[in-house]
Formats: structure tokens, sequence, C-alpha cells
């Protein structure tokens, strides 16, 4: 006979998940790039492995955009990857571990990812659980005072931990964080603790829908207080 065990079944955050930044020309998903992109491999609260990608872009890098991130015209074209081919490997990368992918304000990077996939004809990534902790921070801590207080920076902060001011948009460093962060939020809100990765990514985007209405409702009713 086989002995019982009371063992704990595998929990989901064992396997793991994939950080997930990128770095860009712009904010428009329609008409701007990737510029630099970043996956870091979380597994039983640890970091694994990382990556990252310069891409050669046949587009200018706007000079604000370049104060941002550093990456300037001149060092993409020399020392960054043909596009399509860094895009491949990115989409190669996010997908072939079948785990969620976690990314801070994931609307904007998974939208610019998938526009920029859709240029080169690579399929886009629909089907894996995205994780955002910007929307978990503004669900579980509705009334965080102070202006830009839901940035990266104050937000990490808030959960006690610290990145140097010299790694800031850097697609790693920003990546790693981001995964450090999620886990901090783990620890903090037991509710999540209990939530399968799908069923948290749909929750997300239900909560995501809900604050962008909610905003939406704020500025009608500024504008009205203001006329």
């Amino acid at each position: 006979m086989t002995p019982e065990t009371n063992a704990p079944a595998p929990w989901w955050l064992d396997p793991g998940f994939i950080a997930f930044d990128t770095e860009t020309t712009g904010v428009d998903p329609a008409s701007d790039r990737i510029v630099t992109a970043a996956m870091v491999n979380f597994a039983s609260g640890e970091v694994t492995s990382e990556h990252e990608w310069l891409l050669k872009l046949d587009i200018p890098i706007p000079p604000a955009s370049t104060q941002v991130h550093g990456i300037t015209d001149e060092h993409s074209q020399a020392h960054g990857q043909q596009e399509r081919e860094a895009l491949v490997e990115i989409h190669e990368q996010l997908t072939s571990r079948a785990v969620p992918i976690v990314a801070f304000n994931a609307t904007f990077d998974m939208n610019m990812l998938n526009a920029n996939l859709a240029g080169h004809g690579i399929p886009t990534i629909t089907e894996i659980p995205i994780i955002c902790p910007y929307v978990l921070d503004k669900h579980f801590d509705k009334y965080v005072k102070g202006r830009n207080q839901r940035r990266l920076m104050p937000t990490i902060e808030r959960y006690g931990l610290q990145l140097s001011e010299d790694s800031w948009h850097g697609a790693t460093a920003d990546a790693t964080i981001t995964g450090q962060l999620f886990l901090a939020q783990m620890d903090t809100y037991d509710a999540l603790r209990a939530i399968a990765p799908d069923q948290l990514s749909d929750s997300i985007e239900t909560w995501r829908e809900q604050q962008e209405a909610d905003f939406q409702e704020w500025l009608a009713r500024k504008r009205a207080e203001e006329s």
C-alpha cells in the first residue's frame, strides 16, 4: 500500500512567473516601437534567469524618450538586434514556460508588445494570464495620498522595497523590481494567495476597467465643478 501523505499541493507561484518590462519610443502602440525589453524569470520567489533585448529600429527614437531610458538612435543602430528577430525571441521566451506574465501597468506593455508583434506578422499573446501589480495596488490600497504616488518608485517603497536611482528605466531592473513587488503584494494581501492565475488575471482586468471608469467619473465631476 502507498502510505498516505499530507504534503501540500503545489502552489502556482512555485513554478513561478515571468516579470516583463519594455522601454519604447513613445506611448502609442499604433505607431511607437519597443526599444528595449526584458524578461526576468522567477521561481519559488527567487530570480532564476533574465534576458534583455535591444532592438535596432527603422524609425528615430525621440529625444524625450531617450531622456527616459537613455537609448539613442546611434546606440540602437550600432548594438541593436534586428527588430523582427528580437520580437520572435521575445514571443518564444514569454510563451515557452506556460506561466503568468507580471508587468507594472501591464496594459501598456502588453498592448505595445502585441502591436509590435502584429506589425511583423508574429502571433499576439492573448492566452497567458497577465498580472498587473499597478492594478492590484489600486484595488487593495485604495486611499494613497499624494501626487504620482502610484508610479513604480513610490509604490515599491510603500511595500518596503528599494531600487537605486541609477537603475530606474533600465528594462531588466524595472522588470526585476516589478516581480519583487508582486511577491510583496502576495505576502501582504492574503486574499491573493487563494486565487489561481487565470482567475486573478480575469479579476485584474475587471478591476482595471472599474478603476478607469471611476477615474473618468472623477474627471467629469472635476470639470463640472470648474465650469
